[in-house]
């Protein structure tokens, strides 16, 4: 990277300084700093110089847009495109939420190509496949979300609306198929339109089991049907994006940055290889891949992690897997988030600025899209006021800052290229001691990977207890006095009912033998599925589809492939 010449000058200007420190006397010498961990465990040093990135190779910093995209995936980037504002939503009534789309709309919110984002968050009953009237639902319908159970639901949604120009993200996790199966029915039969002029990310999630309490799927079923899902959007809707390289969960439940994308990518490389087995191309499946990775307030570790996981990402594709395509080797972080666990609910206007410095880490990251998330996000689902600072900080970081000027102005720094590189060997050490304990999916299985971020989460909570970790307003500079109380959204008590109601209503009026018989497809596709794969990939979603079209909800579906596909939520 540097030649000797230019080395021994650094040589020489270090031992001049220590000279002159030595020669200072003892009482005017500064004592030395203490050391300085980052968050993925990497030991920093307080300075950096060309001796640091000696042995590196210009080809894996290169220029922006070119292989490995470690500077980004376009050599003119933000002076053309803005970053794209992906801000999820979602309330208790379709009505709020329509309106939380059109005001975001109004402040100037936008997506990729101009598209409309719907990045839409459904209710937890939704999320884990049950329809309202389900007893498990009880008490939970509409919290944190929308509850979408039929094709009437989706009617009430989006009729009126050009879908063709929305960005379409219903975030449905365990509830992925059956909810992207109604939203074809609704495309095809009440809409009468094209499925292939459809802009969707179905929110292939399935992978947020390894961490999270509720898990619907084992994880083989669980990586079945994330090819289920791909597979169907590649063959039907060729403008969606079914992979997702989820590293927000991941980075919200506990891991930190290098453990977050170690998991996530992992986790990529056995779900690309599941859908090898059922016939697809890498090359196909590796560009439907959206990135959304979790950004803290660590500034340059986020930055360096960001630039780790485009790098790691060109080379794991292209040497493991053979891609040659710029779509599959560019990986597209369309909606990093804003680290939610980074947010307080003590003194919450100081979220603004955190948020902050959060954005900015990705825009020195070149990021295509975010979803910064609000200031209120530790106390409630977020308020008008809050989306408008969301989007005015896109807004002004874009407009009113010189940041937009330059395509990755840090490349070439001594400190973020030396923090990129160590970020990508302790990604790649990670995902070895992964290989050596028998490979992701036994990690999976056995619980380990759950285990070290649960490890991580109460190291972090520990500190943040003892002050170790700082937290202005909450462990340090607190001042003890009653906070002014803060606008919170609520969700309407009467929705529960008015959707039961509904969810029955929908049930009385339909074809009863068309959707036994329908239902009746779904439970011996999932059979095929769980005894006959990979011949039988392929067979799944097709069947949901129609099922959806005769009228059945996504419980019904969603009980007949638990039921059928391993454990769930409807025992007993």
């Amino acid at each position: 990277m540097f030649n000797d010449d230019t080395l021994k000058k650094k040589q020489l200007l270090d031992e001049q300084l220590m000279a002159a420190m030595a020669a200072m006397p003892a009482e005017a010498v500064p004592p030395p700093p203490p050391p300085a961990t980052n968050w993925s465990g990497i030991s920093l040093k307080h300075s950096y110089g060309p001796d640091d990135i000696k042995d590196m190779d210009f080809q894996d910093i290169g220029i922006p847009g070119n292989y490995p995209f470690t500077r980004g995936n376009y050599p003119f980037h933000y002076q053309v495109e803005p970053m794209l504002m992906n801000q999820g939503y979602g309330f208790a009534t379709t009505e709020e939420t329509r309106q939380r789309r059109q005001f975001l709309q109004d402040l100037g919110s936008r997506s990729q190509g101009g598209l409309v984002t719907a990045v839409m968050t459904l209710d937890l009953p939704t999320q884990r496949g049950l329809d309202p009237d389900h007893p498990a639902a009880a008490g939970k319908v509409g919290e944190c979300g929308c509850s979408f159970s039929t094709l009437d639901d989706f009617s009430e949604y989006f009729d009126g609306l050009d879908i063709t120009k929305l960005f379409t993200a219903l975030l449905a996790i365990d509830n992925a198929l059956p909810i992207n199966a109604l939203f074809a029915a609704y495309i095809l039969d009440r809409r009468k339109e094209n499925l292939a002029d459809m802009w969707n990310l179905p929110c292939n999630l399935f992978h947020h089991q390894q961490f999270w309490d509720a898990a619907g799927y084992p994880p083989k079923t669980a990586l079945k049907m994330s090819t289920e899902l791909i597979k169907w959007h590649i063959d039907n809707m060729p403008l969606a994006c079914p992979g997702a390289f989820d590293g927000y969960n991941l980075g919200e439940s506990g891991a930190p940055p290098a453990m977050e994308v170690a998991f996530a990518l992992a986790h990529t490389i056995a779900a690309v290889e599941e859908c090898q087995k059922v016939g697809l191309d890498p090359n196909i499946v590796v560009a439907k891949y959206l990135g959304h990775p979790h950004v803290t307030q660590n500034f340059f570790e986020e930055v360096a992690k960001l630039r780790a996981t485009r790098r790691l990402w060109a080379k794991t594709f292209a040497q493991r897997f053979g891609c040659t395509s710029p779509d599959a080797l560019r990986h597209k972080i369309v909606i990093a988030q804003t680290a939610g666990t980074e947010l307080t609910a003590q003194e919450i206007h100081n979220n603004i600025i955190r948020t902050t410095i959060m954005a900015m880490a990705g825009m020195m990251a070149d990021l295509e899209g975010m979803w910064v998330v609000s200031y209120d996000e530790a106390i409630s689902i977020p308020t008008e006021e809050a989306v408008k600072v969301c989007v005015r900080t896109y807004q002004i970081l874009q407009e009113e800052t010189d940041l937009p000027h330059v395509t990755d102005p840090l490349g070439g720094s001594y400190y973020v290229e030396w923090l990129t590189n160590q970020m990508e060997q302790e990604i790649v050490k990670i995902m070895n001691q992964m290989d050596e304990l028998g490979g992701y999916l036994k990690c999976w299985e056995s619980g380990w990977i759950r285990g070290q971020i649960e490890a991580e989460a109460a190291k972090r909570f520990t500190k943040i207890q003892t002050g170790e970790s700082v937290k202005v307003g909450v462990n340090k500079y607190r001042v003890e006095e009653i906070a002014p109380p803060a606008e919170i959204y609520r969700r309407p008590i009467e929705i529960e009912q008015k959707a039961i109601e509904r969810v029955k209503k929908y049930k009385e009026n339909r074809d009863h033998e068309k959707v036994k018989a329908a239902l009746e497809n779904v439970k011996l596709a999932a059979i095929k599925v769980d005894k006959e794969w990979p011949s039988s990939g392929g067979v799944l979603m097709p069947a949901l589809v129609e099922a959806a079209r005769a009228g059945a909800t996504a419980g019904e579906m969603s009980k007949v492939m638990q039921e059928n596909l391993g454990y769930g939520y409807f025992s007993g």
